[in-house]
Parts: structure tokens; C-alpha cells; sequence
């Protein structure tokens, strides 16, 4: 039976009961036609699950549970000019739990324009619809960091199946691919498959693999 996850992280996880605010009552009593004393999960996105039952407009709790990340993994990914396809790579990462997120341009990332807002809404979405603890640090730097960032896929590399290095960190290509100037900067390159894969597949493939 599915049970609702809201993200609440100005909770206090000492409180046994929580109001909900109108926005969140009103989807889950009018979209999820949640009936009372259904039960509610409540993350705070750094880790804990507040696991209760809905009275009213309030969630009582029952009991609390904190859970450890499985991965460290950061991902660098480009922004994507397709909204539909740029919400689905966001909603992916984060329901694969990502730790991570450095979203920014590169020579050949297309010229859209950026609404943070839009992108915190698709996080919390996918984070909802999820069940998940944790909400992934999320970065927009001004220039891709190649300290940080010192592994890259792109179709030149190694394939991924041959490697036995442990990954922590990888960036994804534009719809363009990488530049030879920025492919010079990595110090290890991979690839999944000998065909060019849309940003979007590459990155939730990659993470997987490396999960």
C-alpha cells in the first residue's frame, strides 16, 4: 500500500505531533485522497524518516528512523534545453539518492534559461514520490571544477565493465559532447556503450553503475 512522503525539513524531530502546512494538506487530502488515520512519512531530507498517522490537518508520529547514506557519489551534469528531458535527469539522480549535484554549463551546453525554483520543486517531487531521507546538495558553479571533477564519460573512454577504480565523482557531457580542451582535463575517461547516449541516459546509467 502506497504511503505519502512529505518533505519537511524544518521539523523538529523531538515533536510527536506536526502541523502540515496548507499546500501539503491540501495535495494529500484532495490529489492523494488520503483519508484520516492513514498513515504519513515526514523526511526532513538529512536522513530521518518521521513515520505517523494523519489526524485533521496534522500528522501524529509513531516512531522515527535514521537512515545512512549507501554512496558519496557527486555528479556534474549540464543543463539540457529540453525542460521535459532536464526534469527527468533531475527527478532520476535524486531518487537514485545522489549526494551531490553540480548542475552548470560547459563549452557546448546550449543556452537556456535557469529557474532554480523549477528545480527545487522537481527535487522535493522526486524526493516525495520517492520515500526518500535525504535531499541532495545541490551546486551551481559559474565554470565546471576539474579538482573536484576528475572523471568524465564520454564514447573515447575506457569502458566502464573493464574499470576497477572506485568512482566517487563523474561529469556528464552536453548534447554537444565534451570540447578537446575539457576532455584534456580529466584525468580518467569512461564509456558505457560504443554509441553516443543522450546526457540524460549517460548520467542515470553511470550513477547506477557506480552505485
Amino acid at each position: 500500500m502506497f504511503t505519502p512522503t512529505v518533505y519537511a525539513p524544518e521539523v523538529e524531530l523531538k515533536k510527536s505531533e506536526i502541523q502540515l502546512s496548507e499546500p501539503k494538506f491540501h495535495h494529500i487530502k484532495n490529489v492523494l485522497r488520503i483519508r484520516e488515520n492513514s498513515g504519513i512519512n515526514i523526511s526532513n531530507g538529512k536522513g530521518h524518516i518521521m513515520y505517523g498517522k494523519l489526524k485533521k490537518n496534522y500528522v501524529v508520529i509513531e516512531k522515527i528512523k535514521k537512515f545512512q547514506k549507501t554512496n558519496d557519489i557527486k555528479i556534474f551534469a549540464p543543463f539540457l534545453q529540453d525542460k521535459n528531458r532536464f526534469r527527468y535527469l533531475i527527478e532520476k539522480l535524486v531518487e537514485l539518492n545522489v549526494s551531490e549535484l553540480h548542475i552548470g554549463e560547459t563549452r557546448n551546453t546550449q543556452k537556456t534559461k535557469i529557474n532554480i525554483k523549477k528545480i527545487d520543486s522537481w527535487v522535493i517531487s522526486a524526493l516525495e514520490q520517492s520515500g526518500s531521507p535525504f535531499y541532495p546538495n545541490i551546486i551551481y558553479p559559474k565554470f565546471l571544477d576539474f579538482e573536484i571533477f576528475d572523471t568524465c564519460f564520454d564514447i573515447s573512454g575506457q569502458k566502464i565493465i573493464d574499470n576497477n577504480k572506485k568512482i566517487t565523482n563523474f561529469a556528464i557531457g552536453p548534447e554537444g559532447g565534451w570540447s578537446k580542451d575539457e576532455l584534456k582535463n580529466f584525468k580518467f575517461k569512461f564509456k558505457i556503450t560504443d554509441f553516443n547516449l543522450r546526457s540524460e541516459t549517460a548520467a542515470i546509467t553511470a550513477l547506477t553503475l557506480t552505485m
